[in-house]
């Protein structure tokens, strides 16, 4: 009986299939996430690169998207860990970046981006699971998977954010 040694490796994308297929996203992902286009822009390409690196790792227990946005999460965490990155950061969002991109169009009146605000206003926990769920729009099971949480500790996650979210939106 012969035994196959070396398991099967999934084929690896093409560099350029993955970037026509998450560049977008990511960068709504990682702007978000870091508040500062350059930034952002380095950090989509440090996770497309890590990606495509570390396809062969990919074991389906997720989708690909969920894989990919996993990765791009905890680079965006690795570059607000740094020391460059906390003395750049402000709390309020610029609207160059969401002015320029159509998708985030939707964010340039006043009320969206104070809701934006508030929103990375926070804490960290919180933070993700609103940026996940409704900006990236995973559903309550995916976001689980990407923080390796339950998704009832996700579901009530959601729910104190929004009523921490409500209480400020309630102030003004």
């Amino acid at each position: 009986m012969f035994f196959n040694l070396f398991p099967e490796q999934k084929e690896r994308p093409s560099i350029n299939n993955l970037i026509s297929s998450y560049s977008k996203i990511l960068m709504r992902l990682c702007y978000l996430y870091l508040k500062d286009y350059q930034l952002a822009e380095e950090a989509v390409q440090d996770t497309l690169l890590k990606a495509y690196d570390k396809y062969s790792s990919f074991k389906n227990q997720s989708s690909e998207k969920t894989w990919v946005i996993k990765i791009a999460t905890n680079v965006c965490k690795d570059y607000m860990r740094k020391a460059f990155y906390k003395e750049k950061s402000n709390n309020n969002i610029s609207l160059t970046y969401i002015t320029e991109d159509e998708e985030l169009s939707i964010y340039t009146d006043d009320q969206s981006v104070k809701l934006l605000n508030d929103v990375f206003n926070l804490p960290i926990q919180y933070k993700q699971v609103i940026l996940l769920h409704y900006y990236q729009e995973l559903s309550v099971g995916e976001v689980a998977k990407l923080l390796n949480q339950k998704p009832n500790t996700i579901s009530v996650r959601l729910k104190r954010a929004k009523e921490m979210l409500k209480e400020t939106l309630e102030e003004d």
